[in-house]
């Protein structure tokens, strides 16, 4: 069962989900950082392109949406034949604006509840094929005589275990909450309808019968979402400090979050790094180091290390294609079950994953959709990497050499690279500095900086003048 703890009452909210004890998801919604996915907006046609079959939708922003004539749910011929240039229409948000093109947007709009996915313009009833062919046919009898002209549903797995006046009382909801919307969207372009991530598109990401617990720490939000979502009032909590809920502090869960590597008490580490392209997982273990593995011990520390791979998947929310490195076994019914185990592990996981297996190399193939920004690019800047001190000499001795004839030079430097001289400066390197050098610490500066070059005479007038603390560096 799961638990969900929500603090809404800052300006940044956070959502953690518990799954028997560990958090097992982290999510951040902060102001002005939100994805517009999902946001409805009120378009005006701007251009028809016939060979794309597109058009291109003013909604308000710096760049016009694209809206591929597929995207638009009423008529089946060209696209002209669906709309005109300059006419009225709502669309919705399926792909942000990226670098110069325009938000990806649908006409076929949605409004998700608890059970069920309203389409105002969706013309057919979907339902889960989860479902039986009786409960399918259950469901089709209580819903579609509800339903007017052009609307659809897609119905969740979850809606066979809801009564029919939750059903009815949800499907009327979603119809008045939209036909509210329309009423009241202006004329001009812009966006009319926009749901909070947290808690409401998070919290319908799981069925109700999966839910145990959710805390949440602010009253007005708590009522909020019972009367959004009375099937899961009775499970709604409110507490004054959420945190309290929690096994870490959430500032103790960032400082994990931002580090590469995890280590877990059975003594395996996990390094994990994510590029533009892929996430890439290593899987080591202390307890073998400097040792060889039989293949039952490759095969323990796998599937030890698969529990905690899968947790910190959903909790970093990695994406695209993943590769896990895990120890080589060579035995082909312990490759079997590995594979076999990683499947049920992330059957677990509510996003949608596919899992290709083992290569021949010991790597698991799986790739995972991308739903909304993991942590890490919010919590942390992109690093950067820098020289190691070393690299920092060798530089530096190529610079002084290449200075020629200069008698003296002064050098600012980090404090951390005067505690270290001795071993950076070793005889190889000194013996062919020609320059007699000075160095005075800098802690705004990494590593080293030229300040003057001339004779030592000079250098030390000039530090005298600067009341300088200047020391000779050998």
């Amino acid at each position: 069962m799961r638990t969900f703890i929500i603090q809404t009452k800052t300006a940044e909210r956070t959502g953690l989900l518990l799954e028997e004890g560990k958090i097992q998801e982290y999510k951040i919604d902060r102001p002005g950082a939100r994805t517009l996915t999902g946001s409805i907006y009120c378009g005006v046609i701007a251009r028809i392109d016939h060979g794309l079959q597109a058009a291109f939708v003013d909604i308000g922003l710096e760049k016009q949406a694209f809206l591929r004539g597929t995207s638009i749910p009423w008529g089946s011929g060209r696209i002209e034949e669906k709309v005109k240039v300059g006419e009225r229409l709502f669309v919705q948000v399926e792909k942000d604006p990226e670098g110069l093109k325009g938000a990806k947007v649908t006409a076929d709009l949605t409004l998700a509840g608890v059970n069920m996915v309203y389409r105002p313009y969706g013309g057919e009833t979907a339902l889960s094929k989860k479902l039986t062919e009786a409960e399918q046919s259950e469901l089709r009898a209580v819903l579609e005589p509800v339903l007017r002209d052009q609307e659809g549903l897609i119905v969740r797995t979850g809606a066979k275990d809801a009564s029919r006046e939750e059903l009815l009382e949800e499907l009327h909801r979603l119809q008045e909450e939209w036909a509210r919307t329309a009423e009241e969207a202006g004329k001009k372009p812009g966006r009319i309808w926009h749901e909070a991530f947290l808690p409401d598109q998070w919290l319908r990401k799981f069925p109700v019968s999966t839910i145990d617990q959710i805390i949440i720490d602010d009253t007005a939000t708590v009522k909020r979402v019972k009367k959004k979502m009375p099937a899961l009032a009775g499970r709604i909590q409110w507490t004054v400090n959420a945190a309290d809920h929690l096994p870490v502090p959430v500032h103790t869960l960032q400082e994990s979050l931002v580090q590469p590597e995890v280590h877990t008490e059975e003594g395996i580490s996990l390094v994990m790094e994510q590029t533009e392209a892929m996430a890439v997982i290593d899987v080591n273990s202390r307890r073998f180091k400097g040792r060889s593995f039989s293949n039952a011990q490759a095969l323990d520390v796998n599937l030890r290390a698969a529990e905690e791979i899968q947790r910190q998947i959903r909790l970093r929310n990695l994406s695209g294609i993943i590769m896990i490195d895990f120890i080589s076994m060579t035995h082909p019914e312990h490759r079997k079950k590995l594979e076999k185990t990683w499947r049920q592990l992330m059957k677990k996981d509510p996003v949608s994953t596919v899992v290709y297996g083992l290569t021949k190399l010991g790597v698991m193939e799986m790739t995972r959709k991308k739903e909304e920004t993991g942590p890490l690019s919010l919590l942390a800047a992109q690093r950067a990497y820098t020289f190691t001190y070393e690299t920092m000499v060798y530089r530096l001795e190529r610079t002084l050499l290449e200075l020629g004839d200069t008698e003296a030079v002064l050098l600012a430097v980090d404090p951390e690279w005067l505690k270290i001289k001795k071993r950076l400066f070793s005889e190889p390197v000194s013996s062919k500095i020609p320059q007699e050098l000075f160095v005075r610490m800098d802690d705004n500066i990494h590593g080293w900086q030229i300040e003057l070059e001339g004779s030592s005479d000079m250098i030390k007038e000039v530090a005298e003048s600067r009341e300088a603390r200047v020391d000779n560096l050998f």
